[in-house]
């Protein structure tokens, strides 16, 4: 039950057990304006938020481009330098042994043996030449590709920046909205009845961490080291990239990659006993919110695999 509705049970509860010569309980019951307030704040406040999500899947989208168009150039790179350093050899052998001396005309048995000699070198230096001169053009367009894609993780880093400052507002006005309905209606309740166990994590954990704060793959790079970028169903692929092992069996501390929304969801594997495990997790329940669960092999999440440590 969400807390608005327990605010308006709470308040036919007084009314009910109450008599009615205590003005006290009618004094402070919310009057239909701030509850029209409060749902107008709710229904902004879920508009910022998705929006909020709608920018950090495109933040960690970009992220992920990026490196793998960093990782590509870095290959681009030596590429070209490997066949700088070959014709530059080439070269070499050429000066200090020409092709085309003296004796190897003369020894040549025909005209047209020397000819051959001849395109056959030629052949072999402009191909070395072709070569080079199509690494430097792919490593140039590689640049360009990162230079762009650069500036776009600038610019939705900076929109999605401007959107969480957006909500931040949002959600302390309601807060304190529903606050202040909250201690409206102190006296006539209990006040158990809007206690609520959210655990809020509020580590930073020991590894460098470039995911967004609040949500899955943020919580989950507190807890082991991620080199990779891209949303949780990218990490999949992208873990493998970068070397880590992967498989189907849960082990302590791995990583649990499952298909349990559009954009994937990741968790913290902290026991395992038989064919069922408990994970650790953010973002499942609610944003910004930690949480366990206890999963059986072959059962209803959708599980793509474990990534393990190297």
């Amino acid at each position: 039950m969400s807390r608005i509705r327990l605010l308006v049970a709470a308040a036919a509860m007084a009314a009910a057990v109450l008599p009615a010569r205590v003005p006290a309980v009618q004094a402070v019951a919310p009057s239909p304006t701030p509850q029209l307030t409060l749902a107008q704040l709710n229904a902004q406040l879920t508009a910022d938020q998705a929006k909020l999500n709608d920018l950090n899947d495109q933040v960690e989208r970009a992220q992920g481009d990026l490196d793998a168009i960093g990782r590509k150039l870095n290959d681009d790179r030596q590429r070209e330098a490997s066949l700088s350093k070959q014709l530059a050899m080439m070269g070499k052998l050429e000066y200090e042994q020409p092709a085309f001396r003296l004796t190897s005309i003369l020894e040549a048995a025909s005209l047209e043996q020397l000819f051959s000699n001849i395109a056959q070198a030629r052949l072999v230096a402009n191909k070395e030449r072709n070569l080079l001169g199509k690494a430097r053009d792919l490593r140039h367009q590689d640049e360009q590709a990162h230079e762009q894609m650069t500036a776009r993780l600038g610019d939705v880093q900076a929109a999605r920046d401007a959107a969480a400052q957006v909500a931040a507002r949002a959600l302390a006005l309601r807060n304190s909205v529903q606050d202040e309905a909250a201690r409206a209606l102190a006296g006539a309740v209990n006040a158990q009845a809007n206690a609520t166990s959210i655990v809020r994590f509020t580590g930073s954990g020991p590894f460098p961490n470039h995911f967004t704060f609040g949500y899955c793959t943020w919580y989950v790079a507190t807890k082991r080291y991620v080199p990779w970028f891209g949303n949780a169903i990218d990490w999949w692929a992208n873990a493998r990239s970068y070397g880590y092992p992967e498989g189907q069996t849960p082990q302590v501390g791995s990583i649990m990659v499952t298909r349990e929304s559009g954009l994937g969801h990741v968790a913290y594997v902290e026991s395992v006993s038989g064919s069922t495990f408990t994970v650790s997790e953010m973002n499942f329940t609610a944003w910004d919110v930690v949480d366990r669960r206890t999963i059986q092999l072959g059962g209803r999440v959708p599980i793509m695999g474990f990534i393990y440590g190297q």
